[in-house]
């Protein structure tokens, strides 16, 4: 999952790179904890 966000002020980018920073750790950890098993739990089962 990659998203690209750009806040821009009198064409100053403000939040480009830590918008990218915080999709990529909320990815990592879901791909981790799913790894180690924290999101069984949460599953429903089919």
């Amino acid at each position: 999952v990659d998203a690209w966000v750009r806040v821009s002020l009198v064409g100053i980018e403000l939040l480009a790179v830590e918008a990218r920073i915080v999709i990529a750790s909320v990815e990592t950890y879901l791909k981790y904890a799913e790894a180690v098993g924290l999101t069984q739990s949460a599953a429903v089962p089919a």
